[in-house]
């Protein structure tokens, strides 16, 4: 067993076709049948992730996955994304995801996946993370998920295909977080997503008043992505708080951090400039709730 601190981004693709070979043990559940469940390991600080894995529908009518969690994530969404006058966006679906009798829904990385937002602690290869899928009519379903390594495309029982990393170590399951610290000392997570850089972002704490950004850059397949300089905007459009920019200090190789002042509770713009290169910059924005 683990210690507790050790837990631990096309359009949703629908297919006739089985998935693929299972890595983790397979789960059925009625109709349904889940397999290929697997995240990949988390570079450096980060504290999201994406999940991925297959449900078949072997039944005659249509089956509804409604919601995810884990214990090991502050929250968990169920995520789309999609490509728009070449435009990569990313959302959260609310009403979820609706798998067809006879059919397969496969969320895998550059098309719908799950996110976990907030992780208690680093995933690291070989590690197994408890995820409970809600399903409309088959109800809670949990599947264990392999992690697998940074810059994975698929699970991949051999270890021949995967990115370079450190060989696995043993098989654990993620033991329950510790409690969990007091709400005014949380922190807000984010995750920006555009066609060539993702960024993973912390804001602490996560109420108004002056707040510490942390942004940690990935590129498209999830590995950890150098960049040139970054700049932080902040605005609240709703009360009238014209925005700022200031620029961020790096930290580490795709490791940035910058003090800045949220005055007032309630949903915040912030933007990202990424400049990866001198002829190369990629801009982003996401709405942020403090309290």
């Amino acid at each position: 067993m683990i210690s507790s601190r050790r837990i631990l981004a096309g359009a949703v693709a629908l297919s006739c076709l089985a998935g693929p070979p299972a890595f983790a043990a397979d789960t059925t559940r009625g109709d349904l049948v889940i397999t290929a469940a697997w995240s990949r390991a988390t570079p450096g600080g980060a504290r999201v992730a994406g999940g991925y894995l297959t449900i078949e529908n072997r039944g005659l009518a249509p089956e509804r996955l409604k919601t995810a969690s884990t214990a090991h994530a502050l929250r968990t969404e169920i995520h789309e994304v999609a490509v728009n006058d070449g435009v990569m966006t990313m959302r959260p679906l609310d009403n979820g995801l609706v798998i067809a009798p006879g059919q397969s829904l496969s969320l895998a990385p550059g098309g719908g996946h799950l996110m976990f937002i907030g992780l208690d602690a680093p995933l690291r290869v070989g590690d197994e993370v408890p995820v409970t899928l809600s399903f409309e009519h088959a109800g809670d379903v949990t599947v264990m998920l392999d992690v697998q390594a940074i810059g994975a495309q698929a699970p991949d029982k051999a270890g021949s295909k995967q990115a370079a990393e450190p060989a696995p170590q043993p098989k654990q399951t993620m033991s329950a977080p510790p409690a969990a610290t007091s709400e005014a000392d949380e922190s807000f997570f984010a995750h920006l997503h555009a066609e060539k850089a993702m960024a993973n972002v912390t804001v602490s704490p996560g109420r108004a008043g002056p707040v510490e950004i942390a942004i940690q850059l990935e590129d498209a397949n999830e590995l950890p992505l150098g960049a040139d300089a970054v700049a932080v905007t902040l605005g609240n459009p709703e009360h009238g708080v014209a925005p700022v920019t200031a620029n961020a200090e790096r930290v580490g190789h795709d490791q940035w951090r910058v003090t800045m002042s949220a005055p007032l509770s309630g949903r915040w713009s912030l933007g990202l400039d990424i400049r990866i290169t001198s002829s190369d910059a990629v801009n982003v924005v996401s709405p942020i709730l403090l309290r």
